[in-house]
């Protein structure tokens, strides 16, 4: 055994180990290829420590998805000038689905595990069904706000399906737009 692959305690390196790094390290490799590729000894061996390390920087695999979720989607609410519901909608689900798209993987961490979703998700749903509301009459049974959501996951989960799709950003704006305009129109009856 060569004295640069003995087990046992790390050699110093020169970056310092945080939990910060790690996350930096961990989320592309979650951005591209999803929950089966990240594991402990994979980030160790990028970051030159032991898999023991990562863990005690990050606390189990449920904790790092959740710090990752809290990473990706930070800030994601754009500020937004007085719009009108319609207007401040859309400019919220066009943020959201841009962010959405970069971390297609992590979403779908989410929607399977609901627990993992972040204050700032939270944050944006809530958003949204103040816009909702506004729109449909109250939109008692967020019925406005589902659609709008489930549109979205679902453009996200189609555009990113694989490297060939053709779908653009365009074509989701396109949809959004249609189903506002005519939950305005519907709002002003």
């Amino acid at each position: 055994m060569t004295k640069s692959s003995r087990v046992g305690r790390p050699t110093k390196s020169t970056q310092r180990l945080s939990k910060p790094l790690i996350l930096q390290t961990a989320l592309p490799i979650f951005q591209e290829q999803g929950a089966d590729a990240l594991s402990f000894r994979l980030l160790a061996e990028q970051l030159k420590v032991t898999p023991m390390a990562v863990t005690y920087h990050t606390g189990n695999k449920r904790q790092l998805l959740a710090d990752l979720v809290d990473l990706a989607f930070k800030d994601a609410l754009p500020d937004i000038a007085d719009e009108s519901p319609s207007g401040k909608a859309h400019t919220i689900l066009l943020a959201y689905c841009q962010r959405a798209l970069l971390n297609a993987n992590l979403l779908r961490a989410v929607l399977e595990d609901v627990s993992l979703m972040s204050q700032d998700l939270d944050q944006i749903t809530i958003e949204l069904q103040t816009c909702t509301q506004q729109l449909a009459h109250g939109d008692d049974d967020n019925v406005l706000l589902n659609l709008l959501i489930d549109y979205t996951h679902g453009f996200v989960f189609s555009a990113s399906s694989g490297k060939n799709n053709t779908l653009t950003i365009k074509e989701y704006q396109c949809g959004i737009e249609w189903i506002l305009v005519r939950a305005s129109n519907d709002a002003d009856r």
